[in-house]
């Protein structure tokens, strides 16, 4: 390609590098990329244990929302009875924002008391959509409005740490964000200021107990920060709490250990897609030790500078682009691979020091390359032999009207995707005809080809958008002057008045169903009863049409009459003509004949040749299809409304059915026009 075309899509990749970057319109398509390449699941800490609240307990204890809360005041009994081996912290995943009943009301505060212990419960953030001003003053949607925060009930308040546990589900509906803590408006009463969450409050309470660094990680602008899992659904190390409750899981099971309390039964609704291990859910209270893990560990991440991620993503391919402008492609596109394989080693390292860079972009971009040198050297391919030619013939049929300026090129587009599937489906020996890219290129070649007669056929043939073919306004100018004389005649007291009005309707009538027919690609008996009365009127013995216009709109099908039909149908005897006074070598030596055979009919009764099934090749019954079809879909055509792909398809195999094409070459066409939307 020239130069002027590489630096236009050298300027749209960095167009597009930047919007892709900023509008991140592949979100999902990413992360489902990065989830898997920069999660590495090294197993979960030992330090924190699950005690579930499971199919086995609420099959021993009953309905979990009719519980005393005794049940808690004895697990708190029970993990801090014995000091030596009591946990470092004990996070309740469980909300207990009202009072339920006062004696275990009363003595789960009493044994958080006596315990001594850390304990962080949990709260719940309330959304309610609100609009808003901004600073401007201008009204927006604020979806995130925090209405109100269910708090533990006040005197278990004043013994716990709370820490909100609401999940943060990204928008494609898995959790891989987590945040540090979350300001609290003003309107909520009681709570305004700042809250950790959960998974927060248990780790910096944590660290401070065994006497380590609390290291919050850095944010995004929306106070979030992605966390790596540690484990999959299942994996941390889990008792149930029946098990605790009953005396069967020993004390130092839970020595200076992390000890989260939360449901782990679907009957609670508190699951949900974790990022690591898609298709499987998992339990809030083990996506809670995850990021317990991930802040311990220092396994989060924040997206870099958006800014610097675009500069990145458009530089890499345009660098790469003029660096291997002098290589062959097989070598460009293997390194375009190297490059983005490079690239996603890169991002899983820099995933390990805390900075996420997506990499779907990048893929993309190199993918466009890729095709851009595919394209490259298939253009320079198309240069050699009988192709400047080829495309020479071609642009000038197309160029000649603009009711055919794509046509040719989609005929030979529905060919070579014709040729793909049944190559496809002979690689997967369900289909006994192949191609070789020579034969394949010999057809392309023969359609580009096929309406070169074309140039020999009269533009007001091929440009004769409507039966009457522009001469409408002769045909109104004649009715207009008939009005006249009526009325003249009418102001002559040769007619009366009704007379004249008669005849001015007859006219008007005239003109409605000649503008309704002129156009329509096909006259049903009802149109042509309207038409046939029209075409019968006259005035002092002067018809309203002539015998030409008549004939004209009479016209059933299309736009043009028996004369004028042959004279377009001649331009395939043109072609074979044009193309046997050109020297076609033997690698294109059969792209004159397909050329010619293109509106051949498997019945004998097409032409110009009259040849019937077993004297037309899969190659000549393909590029008839692929021209029928474009055809049929074509928006340009002068005579008809382009149709749609399955009404096309059902004419199309209606005429299969009665022997005019093949079949067989419809439904290849039809499946790949299906692949190409996807």
């Amino acid at each position: 390609m020239s130069s002027t075309i590489d630096r236009i899509f050298l300027v749209v990749i960095v167009i597009i590098s930047v919007l892709l970057i900023f509008f991140n319109p592949l979100y999902s398509a990413d992360s489902f990329i990065t989830d898997h390449l920069y999660t590495k699941l090294s197993g979960t800490d030992s330090r924190i244990v699950i005690v579930g609240i499971d199919e086995e307990t609420l099959s021993e204890y009953g309905n979990f929302n009719l519980w005393s809360r005794e049940k808690t005041a004895e697990l708190i009994e029970r993990l801090y009875g014995d000091k030596e081996n009591a946990p470092a912290i004990v996070g309740l995943d469980i909300l207990f924002s009202d009072k339920y009943d006062e004696t275990g009301d009363e003595h789960l505060v009493e044994a958080i008391k006596s315990a001594n212990a850390d304990i962080v419960a949990g709260t719940n953030i309330v959304y309610r959509g609100r609009t808003q001003k901004d600073s401007k003053g201008k009204l927006f949607f604020n979806k995130d409005y925090i209405d109100n925060v269910e708090m533990p009930f006040e005197e278990l308040n004043e013994v716990v740490i709370p820490g909100f546990t609401n999940e943060c589900i990204a928008g494609d509906g898995y959790v891989r964000y987590a945040m540090n803590s979350l300001k609290i408006p003003g309107n909520v009463s009681g709570v305004a200021g700042s809250q950790d969450s959960f998974a927060y409050a248990v780790y910096k309470r944590y660290m401070e107990t065994v006497g380590e660094n609390v290291n919050p990680p850095k944010t995004n602008s929306n106070g979030q920060f992605q966390f790596l899992y540690s484990g999959e659904s299942g994996e941390f190390s889990k008792v149930s709490l029946s098990a605790v409750l009953d005396g069967k899981v020993p004390s130092k099971a839970f020595k200076d250990a992390i000890v989260l309390v939360g449901a782990y039964a679907p009957g609670f609704q508190d699951s949900y897609q974790p990022a690591s291990d898609r298709g499987n859910t998992m339990y809030g209270v083990e996506i809670h030790a995850n990021i317990i893990q991930a802040y311990m560990q220092n396994k989060t991440v924040v997206i870099v500078n958006r800014i610097l991620m675009a500069l990145i993503t458009a530089f890499i391919p345009v660098l790469y682009f003029y660096c291997t402008s002098k290589l062959s492609m097989p070598i460009r596109i293997a390194g375009s691979v190297g490059v983005a394989a490079a690239y996603m080693i890169i991002g899983r390292i820099v995933a390990g020091i805390g900075f996420y860079i997506p990499c779907i972009y990048i893929l993309l971009m190199m993918s466009f390359m890729d095709v851009y040198f595919v394209v490259d050297n298939y253009q320079k391919e198309l240069k050699k032999q009988m192709w400047s030619f080829t495309e020479a013939m071609a642009a000038a049929i197309d160029e000649r009207t603009p009711y055919n300026a794509s046509h040719t090129r989609n005929v030979a587009k529905y060919s070579g995707m014709v040729v793909d599937r049944i190559n496809l489906m002979h690689a997967k020996r369900k289909e006994k005809e192949h191609f070789s890219h020579n034969r394949k290129e010999q057809l392309i070649m023969a359609a580009y080809l096929h309406d070169i007669g074309k140039m020999a056929v009269p533009l007001s043939v091929m440009n004769k958008s409507s039966r009457l073919g522009g001469k409408e306004k002769d045909i109104e100018m004649r009715l207009e002057l008939i009005r006249l004389k009526a009325r003249v005649k009418m102001l002559e007291e040769k007619c009366d008045e009704k007379e004249y009005q008669e005849l001015v309707d007859k006219t008007k009538e005239a003109s409605v169903i000649v503008e309704k027919v002129n156009t329509a690609g096909y006259l049903n008996e009802e149109m042509r009863e309207q038409l046939g009365r029209v075409l019968a009127y006259e005035f002092d013995g002067q018809p309203f049409f002539t015998e030409d216009e008549k004939r004209n709109l009479l016209i059933v099908k299309g736009t043009l009459s028996d004369s004028e039909r042959e004279i377009m149908e001649s331009h395939v005897s043109i072609t074979m003509k044009i193309l046997d006074k050109v020297y076609f070598n033997k690698y294109f030596k059969n792209s004159p004949i397909w050329a010619g055979q293109h509106h051949e009919s498997l019945d004998g009764k097409g032409y110009p040749l009259g040849l019937d099934a077993n004297q037309l090749s899969p190659d000549s019954r393909i590029l008839a299809v692929a021209d029928i079809c474009d055809a049929l879909l074509a928006t340009d055509r002068p005579y008809k409304k382009p149709i749609p792909r399955e009404k096309a398809f059902d004419i199309m195999r209606d005429m299969a059915e009665n022997g005019k094409i093949d079949g067989k070459y419809v439904e290849y066409l039809y499946q790949c026009l299906l692949d190409e939307d996807i």
